[in-house]
């Protein structure tokens, strides 16, 4: 029996404070984590903690004077911790770091997941599930507590008077930098060291051909290039154009398709983590499903040693950049074999593979693990059926297809295409800083602006636009376009939820109005705000946070540390297992228990808990399960 693909996700967020002289992400990042309800007794306790490490710092500024909204009372720490803060009241911006300094880094939340700052981005990431429909309602949910901590930072003051907290959950600025969405599948560690170590050809032969064909259906959709990527009007994928090499354990620079990254935040020697940067951050339910999915069922594949298709790249890194601009599914992509093969046909292939292993392995998966890859197999036949007759046909369930829907709308009421966009986006590109009141409106005098750029820029541009027979007098037009279409792009992917929807992101908007298919229930994703998976060690962990989080004085994916007044060392509850700790296997156990004692003698015979003078707050391992 293969090792249960258990999945995690993790969102790096893009933030931005709106109508501010200075956008500030990691300082608005801290003030949405310090809005997180969802964190409960973890939350006050770190207010707790930080107060406290600042107390000494603002009796040293003798003059200043504490605002009327911030109370904090420092007491003795032997005392209950609902007595220790009182009164608590947001904190103004501008006293924000620089009086206070709080430090609100990262959260290990009831519902089992994760909510940090990482590279000055709020970072939410998912507790493990085991199943891919679990995995979609874990990831929303995640969506609502980012937004509902937005909500509550802009609402209680903390930001300047007119100022508003902005997130998107996107994978690029439009300004050369992107952000990750990873996946984490837990693999059996030899498994993990064949794709990564022993038999890495596994891993060009079938892995990274459906990672990157699989943008097909997963990719959130891009207006425009990148990273001095060749000019073009859309692609498929919003992070295709980041990526450089092949393997490698950075995730911010020269990214690989390959990150080897070994943290297996489980025991060493039985489970490896494998960490998938090269996928997109995805608002359509379905595109979460099929993306999580069929990569469980690949994996599944691998390790079963039913997986026999080669379809190695000549050129992995360009063949990832084909598929993204590939509207038509039609373009080959050259093998090492010297064949070529269209991704969509390459997704076929796989498909029928995995089809045919699932009946013969049926016996193997637990039934509702069964039940789950065969909803996903049925959703992947339909998917590749509708791209191969008409991609329309997914305009409401696809991310991709869905804003390519809106933005062709719109191309069309300006009557142009995406060749034209194309066309268009160097020379725009490379005169951001002209404005028509510098340089004004007429066609000879944007010529004559183009002729002054500086060094060979000007007569490259002039050159450029006669060869591609580009009219001046359109400059300024084609560009209102191009940046339009760019922030449409941007408002995709604003999560902003209200009871009006038409305050809403673009793609709530069209959800509300029924343009988009729903997956889930709202109820569905409601469930895992506050609770976590129950078949994973994620129901111990989130449940241990829920009911004694006034007592951690750690917490982590694979451990919790404990600590009472009475208690002379921390009391270490390790969680090696992913498997392990389900509600299944604790519930009984602990149900009833009314303190740490009576939890100690619970969780004995599953978790060996021990005392340890141990107190690391602080020290969270990075990243997401």
């Amino acid at each position: 029996m293969t090792t249960p693909k258990l999945v995690g996700i993790e969102t790096e967020y893009g933030i931005f404070v709106l109508n501010a002289a200075n956008s500030n992400p990691f300082v608005a990042s801290r003030l949405v984590l310090s809005q997180c309800e969802e964190a409960g007794a973890l939350l006050r306790r770190q207010q707790l903690k930080e107060a406290r490490l600042n107390q000494a710092q603002r009796a040293q500024q003798t003059a200043y004077t504490a605002p009327e909204t911030q109370d904090i009372r420092l007491l003795d720490s032997d005392q209950p911790l609902a007595q220790m803060v009182a009164a608590e009241q947001p904190v103004r911006a501008e006293t924000y770091m620089a009086t206070y300094g709080w430090d609100y880094s990262s959260l290990m939340l009831p519902n089992g997941s994760r909510f940090y700052i990482d590279h000055a981005h709020p970072e939410y990431c998912t507790a493990e599930t085991r199943l891919p429909r679990t995995a979609v309602a874990a990831d929303k949910a995640g969506e609502l507590i980012v937004e509902r901590a937005r909500q509550r930072a802009n609402e209680r003051g903390l930001l300047a008077a007119g100022e508003q907290i902005a997130i998107y959950k996107n994978n690029s600025d439009h300004k050369g930098n992107s952000y990750g969405c990873h996946e984490n599948y837990l693999l059996s560690a030899s498994l993990y060291e064949d794709l990564i170590m022993r038999r890495f050809h596994r891993t060009l032969r079938a892995l990274i051909p459906f990672l990157t064909s699989r943008t097909i259906f997963c990719g959130a959709g891009k207006v425009g290039s990148e990273n001095e990527k060749p000019a073009d009007g859309y692609q498929l994928s919003q992070r295709a154009d980041f990526f450089e090499t092949l393997v490698g354990l950075q995730t911010t620079h020269n990214r690989p398709l390959i990150n080897t990254r070994d943290e297996p935040h489980a025991f060493r020697d039985n489970y490896r983590r494998l960490h998938v940067i090269l996928g997109d951050a995805n608002m359509a339910e379905y595109a979460t499903f099929l993306k999580i999915g069929t990569t469980q069922l690949i994996l599944s594949m691998l390790e079963d040693n039913a997986l026999a298709l080669n379809f190695t790249f000549d050129d992995p890194i360009d063949a990832y950049q084909v598929i993204s601009r590939d509207l038509s599914f039609s373009r080959p992509l050259q093998l090492d074999n010297g064949g070529a093969i269209t991704a969509l046909e390459m997704q076929r292939q796989f498909y029928v593979t995995a089809r045919d292993y699932l009946e013969a392995k049926a016996d193997q998966f637990s039934d509702d693990l069964l039940a789950a890859y065969r909803e996903v197999l049925q959703l992947w036949a339909d998917t590749l059926d509708k791209l191969g007759r008409d991609w329309r046909l997914l305009s409401a369930r696809l991310d991709w297809a869905i804003k390519r829907n809106l933005l062709e709308r719109y191309l069309s009421s300006q009557q142009t295409d995406w060749a034209q966009v194309a066309l268009w986006e160097l020379p725009i590109e490379l005169t951001l800083d002209l404005t028509p009141e510098l340089v004004g409106k007429s066609p000879e005098e944007v010529r004559a602006a183009f002729k002054r750029m500086h060094g060979v820029r000007g007569s490259y541009l002039e050159s450029y636009m006669a060869r591609h027979k580009l009219s001046y007098a359109d400059y300024w037009r084609q560009r209102e376009i191009y940046f339009s279409l760019r922030r449409l792009d941007l408002e995709y992917h604003d999560i902003r939820r209200s009871a009006d929807p038409r305050q809403n992101g673009i793609f709530y908007r069209l959800q509300a109005s029924g343009a988009v298919e729903r997956l889930l229930t709202d109820a569905e994703i409601e469930r895992y705000v506050t609770a976590p998976p129950e078949d994973t060690r994620a129901y111990l962990r989130g449940t241990l946070l829920a009911r004694f989080g006034e007592y951690v004085s750690h917490a982590d994916w694979a451990e919790i540390s404990l600590r009472a007044p009475y208690m002379p060392q921390d009391l270490y509850i390790g969680m090696p297992d992913p498997l392990r700790g389900t509600r299944a296997e604790v519930e009984g156990r602990i149900g009833g228990v009314a303190n740490l004692q009576e939890l100690i003698r619970a969780l004995q015979p599953i978790t060996q808990p021990y005392y340890r003078n141990y107190s690391a707050y602080d020290s969270y391992s990075y990243g997401g399960y």
